[in-house]
């Protein structure tokens, strides 16, 4: 007679206990697809029936289909789970559960239970409601659970079912569960499962009830399925060996799947992804080979309601974190770091030994109930080896006894701070699924392991060619003189592993100086860098459209107003709603801030609605006008007159009102389309002119016009106009039509216009002064990528930039010179919210950047000043409002927000031409790309001083003549033409550009290019 127990699989397979490698299936198939957390003390009432199998000689099945027929010798009483397995010896385990759940709920949590006392016997041997191994199908198991109930609600006439709420089976034989070395592969035992309303309704249709009982008076909605024991026998070259596992662990999990608690391992493959810091993986299940797992996780206990973090708003704090065992009234537990809107770190102080007397371990033996303390680490009593113990554990002085680490003579690495990275967009996504985990590279609850080496899941083989599986050590805390080799008691950007948030963007968040093991540990937070700091972050509502953001300045106060679906949210500097206005504006709102009152204007129908605020009175005027408005209002401050504010109709007018100081509509101009099917679809403004552009409806045609330079007709519908100057001071104006086609109007003629090849819709565009080199550029995203063109379509020199996540931007970039180097940065949003700043000369990231948002942007963000510094804010789709300097010091705002600024003129004054290049026709900006060129077109780029034509001839190696190409190109600008090269053939070919200007230069260049086919 040989017992064993699981320290031979350990070698096997895992570093410490068994391994989730052994692990089979899911606890909960189907978990709720939401939770209402616990708010107080909440009660769960456990009915358990006892549930035999007609007798079989199955050799796929452990026993016979009867209670204690599993074991083929006498062990006697000095095992875990001894027999016999009588109503008795549930109600030890029911127990156990009980005095868990009210320790580590800290009391929220009451479990009550009852064994019925008859035994039923089913119609059928195991095997014939086992599913097959790796099947999704449980219906087997769902029609075990309504034969189950309809003979226990028989054998049990008048039994108030109705007054339980969870109901387990606890059946004859061991689990499928749990794999040892000679396990037979097509074991018919069955899997321990809780069977949700959700997974009854799955296999039954959604109609699907319960289980009727009572005279169909009640229906049960769930079943837990449990076996008498996870301990079995073996055979091997030494005799049968008896591995002893008990079910305490696997009951707990269970009943926190019943809470609403999803699994958190690899469902996938059964593999552990939180190791043995938390209840919801086969480490913790099986610690110390099932007798007990350490306490649910802080996002588990948050999860359920137990606990409440503090959540640290931006700033700097010295915190001081204590364990739950050892916390009295307000200190703190747990504290709760937010990435973005959907990412935060929890942080928690855990220890083995918080009480500091060791552990006490309850069990129950031949009735009679003992304990037994162990204040370290021993043979007997270690996570895989339980020999010491005995009996049915029914309470642990210390459940986080289970945690990893190390308590000894000569050692005492027994916990410290444990940081947790949660993604909610993994967790909303993949709950219902029961795959929060189950993607490696991106968990939605994921311990940040402080040894630097990720190993918890991973498979290693030792010396010996043994597999072993990563569970998390003591070197997984955070505390001063952690001796792991990457370890340097901080956590940042830089350190391994990092702060950032999943998508590998900046969180600014750096966690430093952790203390020494105890129960009450203290560490440093820090939100931002030198340069890059939160200001904020917030709540406001937003729509599924119609959501717009603009920032008001008043000197070095600034303030926010939030558009969404017509209803107005005026807010301060801190992100706090101060108003709610409804149907306030369609479109997005005029701001300014006139002898010291803050006005802000929108437009809804016919109505205008003008809101001021003097910092202690608010008023509300609404004017009406003949007119339906089709444009945001955009005001007009012209030098030495009054403020003005123009809006487009939908009749092809633009009405024009002169404002007094107190804003205060009064004279009125129109300006007429000259046809009243045309729309007015927006209006830019210089200060001096007026500029609109109109559509005409029903019909691909446009207008523009200029109050300085008349009307211009074009073909299309227009997206989206801006306005700026040349270098000469000529207005001209950037249309982007239908087709993602830019026309370029300057003194009333069309001066250029080019088309953006994309699959990709190009909704809008900003203008900046990318390169200070006497141009303005046009500034979009377009997909994967952030393009930045000339008023020739010649894109600009380093870029597109592509998204290295290659998942794409979204939204209008702004552009500002904050980075100090006097070329403009572009900041963009990608579709994840990953915001990017890129360094208008060089084309690559500003250091510091990607910031996140979490998710995607609902509205155009913000350009303002904080106090001199440069800042950027953001609304994104989780209603979260957040506000970041970007900054070191002062510096040029040029494309704020939608419509340019919060006056909405849309408009951006010349380019400064300090790095103009007056070199005539210079080599270095002489080439094509993408080269070398696969299919379709490559572009032949090139740079004039003055205006010039351009003729391209180009030769194969051999010196034959092969296509030639002219094109115009405008002085002081980069210019491309395309070469189409579907019918050209595989080889080198040189391009002779030739350029000769208005004043009679004439300068060639040659450049190679690769046709590779």
């Amino acid at each position: 007679m040989i017992k064993k127990n699981l320290v031979f699989v350990i070698f096997l397979i895992c570093l410490s206990s068994l391994s989730a490698q052994t692990y089979i299936g899911k606890i909960d198939p189907y978990p709720a697809k939401s939770f209402a957390k616990t708010t107080g003390i909440d009660t769960v009432k456990i009915l358990a029936v006892m549930v035999e199998f007609q007798t079989d000689k199955d050799e796929a099945t452990d026993g016979n289909g009867k209670f204690g027929t599993i074991y083929t010798q006498d062990y006697g009483n000095t095992i875990l789970d001894p027999l016999p397995h009588d109503r008795a010896y549930f109600e030890e385990h029911l127990e156990f559960a009980k005095n868990y759940f009210h320790q580590v709920s800290n009391g929220h949590l009451i479990i009550s239970y009852y064994v019925l006392p008859k035994v039923i016997t089913v119609s059928k041997t195991m095997r014939n409601y086992s599913p097959q191994i790796n099947s999704n199908d449980f219906s087997s198991l769902a029609n075990f659970s309504r034969e189950v109930w309809e003979k226990a609600d028989t054998a049990n006439p008048g039994f108030n079912f109705s007054s339980y709420n969870l109901f387990t089976i606890y059946h004859a034989g061991v689990g499928r569960d749990v794999s040892l070395p000679g396990s037979i592969a097509d074991s018919r035992d069955l899997p321990s499962i809780y069977l949700s309303s959700e997974a009854l309704k799955n296999i039954y249709g959604s109609g699907f009830n319960g289980f009727p009982v009572e005279n169909n008076s009640f229906d049960i909605t769930n079943s837990l399925i449990m076996p008498e024991t996870e301990s079995r026998e073996q055979s091997t070259y030494g005799g049968t060996v008896l591995y002893q596992v008990t079910t305490n662990g696997l009951l707990a999990a269970s009943i926190g799947s019943y809470l609403g608690l999803p699994d958190l391992f690899d469902t996938q493959t059964g593999q552990s992804a939180i190791g043995r810091f938390g209840l919801m993986d086969p480490q913790s299940i099986f610690a110390y080979n099932g007798v007990f797992p350490p306490e649910p996780s802080a996002w588990e206990k948050i999860f359920l309601g137990w606990a409440a973090p503090i959540t640290l708003s931006p700033g700097k704090y010295n915190i001081n974190l204590v364990t739950q065992l050892a916390a009295v009234p307000n200190d703190t537990t747990i504290v709760k770091l937010p990435i973005n809107s959907s990412e935060y770190f929890l942080l928690e102080n855990r220890n083995r030994n918080a009480l500091g007397n060791g552990v006490t371990v309850t069990y129950v033996l031949n009735g009679n109930t003992y304990t037994k303390t162990f204040t370290k680490d021993q043979p007997g009593f270690y996570s895989y080896d339980t020999d010491s113990l005995k009996g049915v554990i029914t309470d642990v002085s210390e459940f986080d006894w289970a945690l990893p680490g190390q308590i000894d003579d000569t050692s005492d690495y027994k916990g410290g701070i444990l940081i947790w990275h949660i993604d909610d967009n993994v967790i909303n996504a993949k709950i219902a699924s029961d795959e929060i985990n189950a993607d490696k590279a991106h968990r939605g609850v994921n311990l940040m392991e402080a040894s630097g080496i990720p190993e918890i899941g991973e498979i290693f083989t030792d010396a010996l060619g043994d597999q072993i599986i990563g569970e998390g050590t003591y070197q997984d805390y955070w505390y001063k003189n952690n001796y792991a080799k990457l370890y340097k008691n901080i956590f940042s950007s830089t350190s391994t592993p990092n702060s950032n948030a999943n998508s590998g963007a900046n969180s600014l968040i750096t966690i430093s100086d952790f203390s020494s093991i105890g129960n009450r540990m203290s560490f440093n937070v820090v939100y931002g860098d030198s340069i890059l700091k939160p200001i904020f972050s917030s709540k406001v509502q937003t729509s599924s459209s119609g959501n717009y953001l603009t920032a008001v300045q008043d000197g070095n106060n600034f303030g926010f107003n939030f558009l969404s679906n017509s209803d107005l949210s005026i807010l301060d500097n801190s992100g706090n709603i101060i108003k709610i206005i409804p149907g306030f504006s369609k479109y997005k709102v005029a701001s300014i801030s006139n002898n010291g009152i803050q006005y802000v204007i929108g437009v809804i129908d016919s109505t205008i609605n003008i809101y001021s605020n003097n910092g202690t009175a608010r008023t509300l005027n609404s004017y009406k006008s003949g007119m339906v408005f089709s444009t945001s209002p955009v005001l007009i401050n012209k030098s030495n007159a009054p403020l003005e504010m123009a809006i487009g109709t939908k009749s092809g007018i633009v009405e024009v009102y002169s404002l007094n100081s107190n804003m205060v509509p009064l004279q009125i101009n129109t300006l007429n389309a000259g046809n009243s099917n045309f729309i007015i679809n927006k209006i830019c403004s210089n200060g001096n002119n007026l500029s609109y552009a109109a559509s005409l409806v029903n019909d691909n045609k446009y207008i523009v016009f200029d109050s300085a330079n008349g009307t211009y007709s074009g073909t299309g519908t227009v997206r989206d106009f801006a306005m700026s100057s040349d270098k000469n001071g000529n207005g001209y104006e950037v249309l982007l039509l239908n087709g993602n086609k830019f026309d370029i109007i300057n003194k009333g003629v069309l001066q250029s216009e080019f088309a953006i090849n994309s699959t990709d819709t190009i909704k809008s565009f900003s203008l900046t002064d990318l390169k200070q080199d006497g141009n303005n550029y046009i500034i979009f995203s377009n997909g994967n990528k952030i393009d930045a063109v000339n008023l020739q379509g010649a894109e600009a020199e380093n870029f597109p930039f592509d998204d290295p996540l290659n998942i794409g931007f979204t939204g209008l970039p702004l552009t500002a010179d904050f980075a100090g180097d006097t070329k403009s940065e572009i900041i963009a949003t990608t579709i994840d919210g990953r915001i990017y700043a890129i360094n208008g000369g060089t084309g690559k990231v500003v250091d510091g950047f990607p910031i996140t948002l979490g998710t995607q942007p609902a509205a155009v963000p913000v350009l303002f000043e904080d106090n001199g510094i440069i800042s950027f804010a953001a609304v994104d789709k989780n209603n979260n409002f957040s506000a970041w300097n970007i900054g070191a010091n002062a510096g040029t705002i040029y494309w704020a927000e939608e419509n340019g600024n919060n006056l909405n003129t849309s408009f951006i004054k010349s380019a400064s031409n300090q790095n103009v290049v007056n070199t005539f026709f210079p080599a270095n900006k002489a080439f094509n790309y993408p080269n070398p060129v696969y299919s379709g077109i490559t572009q032949i780029h090139y740079y004039v001083s003055e205006d010039s034509k351009i003729d391209i001839k180009i030769f194969d190696l051999a010196g034959d003549f092969v296509a030639e190409l002219k094109d115009d190109a405008q002085g002081g600008m980069e210019k491309e033409t395309p070469w189409n090269v579907d019918n050209i053939q595989s080889g080198i070919y040189f391009a002779r550009i030739q350029a000769q200007g208005v004043s009679g230069k004439t300068e060639t260049n040659i450049i190679k290019i690769a046709v590779i086919k």
